[in-house]
């Protein structure tokens, strides 16, 4: 009897087996894979959820998951559900893994189920040849007016965790791993399951965050990190570098997904070769480690909140010296400007320990060195590529080297404790002044209606630092600067006690300072005036840019 048994288990299989039509819903993939229903229903992508019921699934050939990837199934539910009186598990089958597709997405804090579900599921590296999609009763029942199961889509993808929404035509998109605790999203995939390279996190959110975001990441010990974004970017990232294996739970406080934020993924990160730029705000890039930076000697960034903006950071003032010191002294060194320094004639002259340029001035120094054939050094060919890769530059048609758009800034990680936060942000208001017609006017204004006093002061701390005074931009663009890169509260002891000090201490100079308070050591007509300008350009550039006076970051971040 057993041999009878076993003939006619396989007849019943063979039975079974016999029905099978492609699937009238695609699946998408890399490769050229069909997928097959092996009963009519499977093939429609229909289930009825009452009672046992099966959807079976085979592909016409092996379809090879790769590492980082997951399968996405889109499906609604007619009419639709919610997670408050379900009739049972929605289990779907690939190889040994076995996932339970939710009804809704209210774990997540949506008010109300969106009318189509994207669920994307990690699937470990295999050779998947079937799937199922089976309904598992709360309890026995016949309904005639049971819910449906409808299958619109399935696809092999690139992994992420988190949720998504962008795009009103798409199913709104969540993935497992991802809960809601305390009005905070969490994200917290098993080590099985997370990506097993480089991973970054993107926040897709609204024109601002209202009340700003806190980001934590693990526990306290190796990989914990807390940041904190006030109005950050709209598209905000945590790079890469400072997410690890010890950075979860990942914690996006102060986030619903029933807000505006319209994404919140962990995915894999991009692999940029250097020197390709990295979009990063300035407060990350502030804390980047140099062990990260792709180059030893520089890493290359793209200001998040204002793309045409490039932030080279250097790894010492050597290396700085020999990208970006004979370009200082073509456009703005006092009797060397236009000109093309040789390296000896500069070689004991100091050049800046921060840089900005325009493009127009980028232009100009290429394009003399073309035109004379000047030898430049290897480190400055290598700047004039990145330049023409970002289209800060571009080439004409008979070789001629032309000003594109946007500007560049540059800060070493020799620059030291405050010196580097101030030399960032007195660098990065250099290249918002180059990119932004509104903010160069505003500048302007403010110069031209300044009193007389203290811009002889000014001009004559400029001409005290080698700044070509003749040059009236020039002049607006460093007056603008100088009077942001601290904080309001600062700029009374900075221009009313230190620069006031040090023109005292030359003898042809202190001519150009008003009366001194011989008490408390300081020029009281200078700390009122440049207090004035300070308050005034802070409110500017909070209403045009949502900065401030000593802030350029969005973000800052702490490792304990």
């Amino acid at each position: 009897m057993k041999p009878f048994l076993a003939l006619a288990g396989a007849f019943v299989l063979l039975a079974s087996c016999s029905y099978k039509e492609a699937a009238v819903f695609p699946f998408a993939s890399d490769g050229d894979v069909a997928i097959y229903g092996l009963s009519k229903n499977a093939a429609q992508g229909f289930l009825a959820l009452s009672g046992d019921g099966k959807l079976e699934y085979v592909f016409d050939g092996p379809l090879k998951i790769p590492d980082d990837a997951s399968i996405e199934i889109d499906y609604s539910f007619s009419p639709s559900q919610s997670d408050d009186a379900t009739p049972g598990q929605i289990v779907l089958s690939l190889g040994e893994n076995s996932w339970e597709l939710p009804w809704s997405f209210s774990f997540l804090g949506f008010a109300e189920s969106p009318d189509e579900l994207r669920y994307v599921i990690p699937v470990p590296p295999l050779s998947l040849d079937r799937l199922s999609i089976a309904f598992i009763p709360a309890e026995k029942s016949e309904n005639k007016n049971a819910p449906r199961l409808r299958i619109h889509a399935m696809a092999l993808a690139r992994r992420w965790f988190g949720y998504s929404r962008e795009d009103a035509l798409a199913p709104v998109a969540a993935s497992p791993f991802v809960y809601m605790k305390n009005a905070s999203l969490y994200i917290d995939p098993p080590q099985a399951f997370r990506i097993k390279g480089k991973a970054e996190l993107l926040i897709d959110g609204p024109g601002e965050f209202p009340g700003g975001l806190k980001i934590e990441g693990g526990n306290e010990g190796p990989g914990y990190f807390r940041m904190e974004a006030s109005n950050p970017a709209v598209k905000f990232t945590v790079p890469d570098v400072f997410i690890g294996s010890g950075s979860f739970p990942l914690m996006i406080d102060s986030i619903t997904a029933g807000s505006d934020i319209k994404s919140v993924k962990l995915l894999p990160a991009p692999q940029r070769p250097f020197p390709e730029p990295i979009p990063a705000d300035p407060g990350l890039i502030l804390a980047w480690p140099k062990e990260a930076f792709r180059d030893p000697r520089l890493e290359v960034f793209r200001w998040e909140g204002f793309p045409q903006v490039l932030i080279f950071d250097m790894a010492d003032y050597d290396v700085q010296d020999r990208f970006l010191k004979r370009l200082a002294f073509f456009v703005e060194k006092a009797g060397f400007r236009g000109r093309l320094a040789k390296d000896e004639e500069i070689a004991n002259l100091h050049g800046w320990n921060a840089h900005d340029y325009r493009a127009s001035a980028l232009a100009g120094f290429f394009e003399a060195a073309r035109k004379t054939d000047f030898p430049l050094l290897k480190e400055e060919k290598e700047l004039e590529s990145i330049l023409l890769a970002a289209g800060i530059l571009r080439k004409s048609s008979n070789g001629a080297i032309e000003e594109g758009e946007g500007a560049i800034v540059s800060v070493s990680q020799e620059s030291k404790g405050y010196l580097r936060t101030l030399f960032m942000v007195h660098e990065s208001f250099h290249g918002l002044y180059f990119i932004d017609s509104d903010f160069r006017n505003y500048s302007r204004q403010r110069w031209e209606a300044l009193p007389q006093v203290p811009k002889r002061f000014i001009l004559s701390y400029f001409g005290y630092q080698a700044y070509d005074t003749r040059d009236t931009d020039l002049v607006i663009n460093e007056f603008m600067a100088h009077i942001l890169q601290q904080p309001v509260s600062q700029a009374a002891k900075y221009f009313g006690e230190s620069l006031a000090g040090r023109i005292n201490e030359s003898e042809w100079r202190r001519s150009v300072l008003p009366a001194k308070d011989e008490a408390s050591g300081t020029w009281p007509e200078l700390a009122e005036a440049f207090t004035q300008e300070a308050q005034a350009f802070s409110s500017y550039v909070n209403r045009r840019f949502g900065l401030a006076a000593g802030r350029v970051r969005k973000v800052s971040i702490r490792f304990d």
